[in-house]
């Protein structure tokens, strides 16, 4: 018997309390995350991406920046995903499903984010954190106003790890995991009803095997605004003021999300 993956359902006609008909469930396919096309770019101060590219054919994306020192990223925490500010920059757009249905806050569902590694340099300099995932005010400057949760992909002496962001009235705070052989980092955003109900990544290498210390959650109890559209953002912050970016730094990495409503 073939193997399903644990998100490619299978067609299932659910019988209703009346007889009638019944919701199906289809396989769900992932979504390619283009920051290159369609999305709204947001650059608060120096630290800026100089281009963002995606190859067509294989929908990797690379990220090459400006020139950032590290004295100027500790000034107010602006470009560090903790902290009370969240001058990072990032691009984003509205949210949606695979129907094209922008999310709310009245949304129950999951989101699935997939980032998977191709280029083999890390920058070494710079202590990075790459982010992908959801809120509902993508132009806030202060994390408060952001209110949103994210994926991360940590670059750290020479290697990359994945993590999870959360960012609400409660503060911005950040963790990942710590093995460093993963080639693919996996995360769920489990949304209930105007919550949050769980925030987790993992990763594999490409190899299949999983590794120890490759998973990390995180949650909130904080409660959103009603009947708010919620974004997808995309953005880049360096971990504290360690380490600067040299003009012209770059990595590349292919990201994709879907959406599973549970209600």
């Amino acid at each position: 018997m073939r193997a399903l993956s644990p998100f490619a359902f299978p067609s299932i006609s659910v019988p209703s309390g009346g007889g009638g008909g019944g919701a199906e469930l289809n396989p769900l396919d992932f979504m390619s995350v283009n920051p290159a096309s369609g999305f709204t770019a947001l650059t608060p101060d120096a630290m800026a991406f100089k281009s963002i590219a995606t190859d067509a054919g294989t929908g990797v994306t690379t990220y090459t920046f400006d020139a950032l020192t590290s004295g100027s990223s500790s000034a107010g925490q602006k470009y560090n995903f903790t902290g009370a500010d969240s001058g990072w920059p990032r691009r984003y757009q509205l949210l949606k499903d695979s129907a094209g249905t922008t999310l709310t806050t009245d949304d129950s569902f999951v989101m699935v984010v997939k980032m998977s590694l191709y280029d083999t340099t890390v920058p070494s300099s710079a202590d990075l954190r790459f982010g992908v995932g959801l809120c509902i005010d993508p132009t806030a400057q202060t994390v408060a106003a952001f209110d949103g949760y994210g994926i991360t992909l940590r670059t750290r002496s020479a290697s990359r790890v994945g993590g999870v962001v959360k960012f609400d009235s409660t503060g911005g705070s950040a963790s990942n995991y710590s093995s460093a052989s993963t080639t693919t980092v996996y995360g769920y955003i489990i949304r209930s009803k105007r919550r949050l109900s769980g925030l987790i990544a993992q990763g594999e290498p490409s190899s299949g095997d999983t590794p120890s210390s490759s998973m990390v959650d995180n949650s909130s109890t904080t409660e959103l605004a009603a009947s708010t559209n919620l974004s997808l953002w995309v953005g880049v912050g360096l971990q504290l003021s360690t380490g600067g970016i040299t003009d012209g730094q770059s990595f590349a990495v292919k990201t994709e999300y879907q959406i599973i409503r549970t209600r």
